[in-house]
């Protein structure tokens, strides 16, 4: 079978499982065990559709029996065992990925059982404890590293055995809780434990390892807590449609919901996910407009740089004002602190400066893109590496695996360097931690630092892994974690669903905001605000006649709004309701007497309403008014023009052809050249026109034909038309 077929069987029967149809998924599984020849699983499934016929017969024959919810329940959990089972042998068999081609040469390279591997990892921490009481000295650091290696060896065919493993039966999963509960062990391996778990079951549904997660859940340890709950998000959102069949599941995750740390902490991953979303649009922004702007004022920074500064007692530590005008001339400096601020918020804006520094032989084995930060056997002993790793693991800046691309980015430099960078970087990560703690006081609100950095190395791992195109991006999958039933129950109460909320909105995911919006009014259906968030959310999503619905619903309870009044008025005025639009401009002009901008709109009313000198009354009162008197006289222009001004429509049109002119400005100073019989002029400008729009012709001439009645009233000939556009084409 190919890879295809093999996916389209599976889709197949989990959703007849899902919609009930068990005799679709009975024949669908028959199928596909008569390729493997199993015949353990063929008796299994065998056996489960006697059971279901027989249950069948009963219900026909109308025997009442009050355990058949219990019964049919059973039932359908073991049918998805036999499929997982059945999927699990037959991709191992076929599929190409990754994950199967490991399991195919997964007893050649582990042979030990899980058992062995904690045994042998045990006594190799013991050594290593040993050999640190030992004085200072070569052989001391010979045996770490040497003990060292071996430990991160154990540590990489642990988290092999696990994530390649079968479905666990109750002594598996007791081998690692144990080894989970004892502190004894390196918090290497148990993250790594933890993220072999997660990562199998993204490959197949495992009970004891979803049951493993949720021990974990309560571990004191953080790094392992935080790990255990973004596994635990990520294993629901996968199979939230079955997991009304395992109770112990179900159970444990009520017992969860009942911690108030526990909800505020998965409500703060969801956070992260979302902001995940950012990261890759942060990273092209950053290679595509911040650095080439940066690299093209680079030789100015140098012209800037005199030798005297760098001599000066102040020299090495103060920065030249001048960069700073030259970056705000450039247009970054907005960009600069949007980034920063996203920073500060826990966006991944590192991911762009590292993901060309996973080339490193560390990076070849998949546990290590897992792995928390900490010093490799190879600089174990090594004075300045341990100075320079302790850096790197106080910072909350990086994620583990960016910490280990700039840690080997760095290891071989001449220590002058190297003492440099350290000691810039050290000052960048204070700063950060101290803005930090005035930003964000409201810890209970704050993404957690190792959730934050753990999702970052999945996004790493998913988005960079050489290997990445066998597994499925659980950054690019459907649904939101939000609207995963299970989860929303976790978080329905209405505080963090509008701090999930306004993290939608505030980053421009108008879709899911509204979502979010539209489940709070649900419960708060008189809520002004919530009434004008979602009116935005539609609105930003094209849907004017909608948004329209809530603006005019928020204004019943909160009716003197400027905001809302101002909303209204414009959702009219794009809608082709000028008279309606007019109405509310007036409404909100009394609320703000001094803004231009409701001016100029009244002004458009009017335009659009044919009451072209009441328009240009509004129009002169913001040239007059405004600093920025250009912005009124495009529609005084118009409005003369229109109105049989051509003189005054020229002059203006002379001022606007002097301040960046555009297509259509210079299309009516045409028209104006025209009304006034100078044709020549007109065809100059016509000609502009087309240079700027990039010499359309079609694009013209549809500009131009929508203008031919004005042109008509302006009293030119409708013969003269035609002509016109001839003459302009030789012209060309």
């Amino acid at each position: 079978m190919t890879k295809q077929e093999l996916q389209d069987s599976f889709l197949n029967i989990r959703e007849a499982l899902e919609h009930k149809r068990l005799k679709k998924a009975f024949d669908l599984l028959a199928f596909l065990l008569s390729n493997i020849q199993n015949w353990r699983l063929s008796e299994q499934l065998t056996d489960l559709s006697d059971n279901y016929q027989r249950m069948l017969r009963y219900l026909a024959d109308g025997v009442k029996d009050p355990q058949q919810e219990k019964i049919y329940n059973d039932l359908l959990r073991s049918i998805y065992a036999v499929a997982d089972q059945t999927m699990l042998q037959l991709n191992t068999i076929h599929s190409p990925t990754c994950f199967y081609d490991n399991r195919r040469t997964f007893e050649m390279q582990l042979p030990e059982s899980s058992g062995f591997l904690v045994e042998i990892m045990d006594d190799t921490v013991s050594k290593i404890t040993l050999v640190d009481l030992l004085e200072e000295g070569a052989e001391k650091a010979h045996k770490l590293r040497n003990l060292a290696q071996e430990k991160e060896k154990i540590e990489a065919k642990i988290f092999r055995k696990i994530w390649l493993s079968d479905t666990w039966n109750s002594s598996e999963k007791e081998i690692w809780l144990k080894v989970l509960n004892n502190r004894l062990h390196p918090n290497t391996l148990l993250s790594l434990i933890i993220s072999a778990v997660t990562l199998s079951l993204e490959e197949t549904f495992d009970e004891k390892k979803a049951v493993l997660l949720l021990d974990a859940a309560a571990n004191k340890n953080e790094e392992i807590r935080q790990r255990a709950l973004t596994g635990i998000m990520l294993f629901i959102r996968r199979y939230d449609k079955r997991l009304f069949l395992y109770p112990n599941i179900h159970n444990r995750l009520v017992l969860l919901s009942e911690d108030r740390q526990f909800i505020n902490d998965i409500r703060n991953i969801i956070l992260q996910f979302i902001l995940s979303r950012e990261t890759e649009k942060i990273t092209r922004i950053i290679q595509e407009e911040i650095l080439p702007e940066m690299l093209k004022i680079s030789p100015k920074i140098g012209s800037k740089i005199k030798l005297d500064d760098l001599m000066s007692d102040s020299g090495f530590e103060d920065k030249n004002p001048d960069w700073q005008q030259l970056i705000e001339d450039a247009g970054l400096t907005d960009k600069l602190q949007e980034f920063s601020e996203l920073q500060m918020e826990g966006a991944d804006v590192m991911h762009s400066s590292f993901l060309h520094l996973k080339n490193y032989s560390f990076f070849n084995e998949i546990s290590n893109w897992f792995v928390p930060f900490t010093t490799r056997s190879e600089n174990s002993g090594k004075e300045e590496a341990g100075g320079f790793v302790k850096l790197l693991m106080e910072s909350s800046m990086l994620c583990n695996s960016d910490k280990y691309s700039f840690y080997f980015s760095i290891s071989n430099m001449p220590e002058m360097y190297r003492n440099m960078i350290s000691s810039q970087f050290s000052d960048e990560s204070e700063a950060v931690r101290e803005m930090i703690k005035e930003e964000l006081p409201d810890n209970k609100n704050k993404i957690h630092p190792v959730a934050r950095q753990y999702i970052q190395d999945l996004y790493r791992f998913y988005k960079l892994y050489p290997k990445r195109a066998g597994f499925e991006d659980i950054f690019g999958m459907k649904p939101d974690f939000h609207s995963v039933p299970t989860i929303a129950q976790f978080i329905s109460e209405p505080e963090n669903r509008m701090i999930i909320g306004e993290y939608y909105l505030n980053r421009n995911y108008f879709k899911e905001a509204a979502g979010i919006f539209d489940d709070l009014l649900q419960v708060q259906p008189n809520d002004a605000v919530l009434l004008e968030k979602k009116g935005y959310c539609l609105q930003m999503q094209g849907k004017l006649a909608e948004a329209l619905e809530y603006y005019r619903k928020a204004e019943l309870f909160n009716a003197n709004n400027s905001w809302t009044i101002k909303k209204i008025a414009h959702c009219y005025r794009v809608l082709k309701q000028p008279n309606d639009a007019l109405e509310y401009y007036r409404k909100a002009e009394q609320l703000n007497p001094d803004n231009l901008s409701i001016q100029l709109n009244i002004g458009h009313c009017h335009l659009e309403l044919k009451d072209y000198s009441e328009a240009l009354k509004c129009y002169f009162k913001v040239e007059y008014l405004s600093k920025n008197k250009e912005k009124a006289w495009r529609p005084i222009a118009w409005c003369s023009f229109l109105t049989g001004k051509y003189i005054e429509a020229k002059d203006y049109y002379g001022k606007i052809l002097e301040n960046n002119p555009n297509t259509i400005d210079y299309l009516n100073a045409g028209h104006t050249e025209l009304a006034l019989g100078n044709n020549r002029n007109a065809l100059n400008l016509y000609k502009s026109a087309m240079d700027e729009q990039g010499d359309s012709i079609e694009k013209f001439t549809e500009s131009f034909s929508a203008d031919i009645p004005d042109l008509l009233n302006a009293g030119v000939k409708a013969a003269d038309i035609p002509i016109i556009l001839d003459s302009l084409l030789y012209k060309l």
